[in-house]
């Protein structure tokens, strides 16, 4: 199957998951090619908030995130204006929920920089659901449910640029399955 632009897969890491009052803590993203959904490049990168110390060490214990890494980012105006240049918006943005997408969009707002990405959404789990449906299978679509399903492993979960890498291969599985 091609597809009619390239596909971004986008996951972050964040403090929780209120769109409104909780923040990015790591934002990446895998450009898929929409001929063959190959990898055409990446982005990933820390983002620095003004956390008390408590909520970091918090954060950093819980995400496993290095504490100088947290601290030594970028803020977010910065990571995006680079995510911005990297990636045109010219291209199908993915993700394995809408939050992450929602957050993306939160984040431009708060950094004040006009986003300009389709509105047009693939959702991974929408997708895999239809699919798990098809064969039958009871299952919840979630990481662990499709990934077992295909035979995939992730190294780890708490990296967003690794859990794009293991979406696109659920993508190009999924994709290649229909």
């Amino acid at each position: 199957m091609k597809f009619a632009r390239d596909i971004l897969l986008v996951d972050m890491q964040t403090t929780g998951i209120n769109v409104e009052k909780d923040f990015p803590l790591q934002i990446s993203a895998v450009l898929l090619d929409k001929d063959n959904l190959l990898e055409k490049g990446s982005f990933s990168s820390y983002v620095k908030n003004p956390f008390s110390q408590t909520t970091n060490d918090r954060v950093v214990q819980a995400l496993g995130i290095p504490k100088e890494v947290l601290i030594k980012s970028p803020n977010l105006k910065v990571v995006l204006n680079a995510f911005k240049e990297k990636f045109s918006y010219n291209i199908i943005l993915a993700s394995h929920n809408i939050i992450n997408v929602n957050f993306l969009r939160e984040s431009f707002r708060r950094a004040n920089i006009e986003y300009e990405y389709d509105y047009h959404v693939l959702e991974l789990w929408t997708l895999a659901y239809m699919y798990l449906s098809k064969q039958n299978l009871k299952k919840i679509p979630t990481a662990e449910t499709i990934g077992s399903y295909f035979k995939l492993q992730r190294k780890n979960e708490r990296d967003s640029l690794e859990n794009c890498r293991y979406y696109a291969e659920i993508f190009r599985q999924l994709v290649k399955r229909y």
